[in-house]
C-alpha cells in the first residue's frame, strides 16, 4: 500500500514539473513573440501609406511573421522558461522536498524532458502547420494593398494578373529564379491570344529573361508554335512580388522540404540551401528537448539565492550564444561543403558537453 502510495506521490510530483516548465516557457515565449511583434510593426510603419498599406494592415503583417519568431526561439524559451519554472522551485525549496520525498535528479530531469516532448510537437505545429500559411497571408496581403496587383498562391504555384495577362510561376527558387513560368495573354474581348512557356526564368538588369521558351499563338483559324532558346520578357511581375512564392525554407514543412530537395537532385542542381534547412528543422524540436536537459544541472549546481532576473539573464544569454553559433555554424556548412546532417548533430552536441561539464561541476 505504501510503495502504492509513493508511486502516486511521485507522479503527482512528476506533472508539477511539467506543468511549471510548459507555463514558463510558454509565458516566456509570450513575451519574446510581443517584442518581435513590436519590432516588426515598428518595421511595417514605415510602409504605411503606399497605396492602401494602412495602419491596420501593418499590424496584419506584423502577425503573420510571429509564428516564424516563435519557431526559431522556441529552443531558447524552452531554456529561460526551465530555469525560471525550475529555479522558482529550487528557491522555494521544492526541489529539496521532493528530493526528500524520494525522488531522484533522473525523475527530475526526466519530468523535464515530457514537458519538452510537448512543447516539441507545439514547435512542429507552429513550424510545418502555422506557420507557411501565414507568412505567405502576410506577403500577399502587403503586396496588394501596396501594388493593388491580383496575386495569390496555389498547389500549382504562384499567380499574377495585370491587365489582359496572367502569369502561373510553380516554383521560385531561393535564389529568386523561377522555374516552369506559364503566361496566358488574351484579347480585349478576353480571346486568348497566346500562351507562352518557359523552363526557368532570371531577373537581370531590371528585366526578365526566360529560358527554353515554347510560344504557341492562337489565331481564329490556327495555331503558331516558335520554340526559343530565349526570350526578353516585359512583366508585371517584379522580384519583389514574388516574395509571395518565396517563402525561406526554413519555414517550408519538412516533407514540403523533403520534396523540394529530391526534385533538385533529379535535375542535378545543387540543393544544399534546402538539406541545411531541413536537417535545422529536426534539429530545433530536439534542441528544445536539448535545452531543458541542461537546464536541469544548471538549476541544480546554481546557488538558491540566484534570484529569477539572473538566471532569466543567464538563459538568454546562453541560448542566445547557441543560437547565434547553430546560425554561423550553418553559413560554414554551406560554405565549406560539410555534410547538412552537421547542422543538426552541432547544437546537440555542444549542449550535451555543457551539460556533462555542469553535472560534473554540481558533483564537486
Amino acid at each position: 500500500m505504501a510503495t502504492l502510495e509513493r508511486a502516486a506521490a511521485l507522479r503527482l510530483l512528476d506533472r508539477y514539473i511539467i506543468v511549471t516548465v510548459v507555463k514558463a516557457t510558454l509565458m516566456t515565449l509570450l513575451v519574446l513573440t510581443v517584442l518581435a511583434f513590436v519590432l516588426q510593426l515598428v518595421e511595417e510603419i514605415e510602409d504605411i501609406g503606399k497605396g492602401d498599406y494602412n495602419s491596420w494592415t501593418a499590424m496584419l503583417v506584423a502577425a503573420s511573421s510571429t509564428p516564424r519568431f516563435i519557431y526559431e526561439s522556441f529552443p531558447v524559451s524552452a531554456l529561460i522558461g526551465a530555469l525560471l519554472g525550475l529555479g522558482g522551485m529550487a528557491n522555494s525549496g521544492e526541489l529539496v522536498a521532493m528530493r526528500a520525498a524520494g525522488m531522484s535528479s533522473r525523475q527530475i530531469l526526466f519530468a523535464a524532458i515530457k514537458a519538452g516532448m510537448l512543447l516539441m510537437l507545439l514547435a512542429v505545429l507552429v513550424g510545418d502547420g502555422v506557420g507557411p500559411f501565414t507568412e505567405q497571408y502576410g506577403n500577399q496581403l502587403k503586396l496588394e494593398k501596396q501594388n493593388k496587383q491580383i496575386t495569390f498562391s496555389s498547389r500549382n504555384g504562384f499567380w499574377a494578373k495585370d491587365g489582359n495577362t496572367f502569369v502561373n510561376i510553380r516554383r521560385v527558387s531561393v535564389s529568386g529564379e523561377l522555374h516552369e513560368v506559364t503566361i496566358y495573354e488574351s484579347a480585349e474581348d478576353r480571346q486568348l491570344q497566346s500562351i507562352t512557356r518557359a523552363a526557368t526564368g532570371q531577373y537581370r538588369n531590371g528585366s526578365w529573361v526566360l529560358h527554353e521558351v515554347r510560344r504557341s499563338g492562337i489565331g481564329s483559324r490556327e495555331v503558331s508554335i516558335r520554340q526559343l532558346p530565349w526570350l526578353a520578357w516585359e512583366s508585371v511581375v517584379d522580384p519583389a512580388v514574388l516574395s509571395v512564392a518565396m517563402i525561406e525554407p526554413l519555414m517550408l514543412p519538412a516533407w514540403k522540404l523533403w520534396e523540394q530537395i529530391q526534385s533538385l537532385k533529379l535535375r542535378g542542381q545543387n540543393a544544399a540551401t534546402y538539406e541545411i534547412a531541413f536537417w535545422g528543422k529536426i534539429a530545433t524540436p530536439l534542441t528544445t528537448i536539448a535545452m531543458l536537459i541542461l537546464a536541469v544541472p544548471m538549476v541544480m549546481s546554481g546557488n538558491r539565492s540566484i534570484s529569477a532576473g539572473q538566471r532569466v539573464l543567464s538563459g538568454a544569454m546562453l541560448g542566445t550564444l547557441l543560437y547565434l553559433f547553430s546560425r554561423g555554424f550553418s553559413f560554414l556548412v554551406l560554405a565549406i561543403d560539410l555534410p547538412a546532417m552537421s547542422v543538426m548533430l552541432f547544437p546537440l552536441v555542444v549542449i550535451f558537453l555543457l551539460t556533462l561539464w555542469l553535472k560534473r561541476f554540481a558533483a564537486r
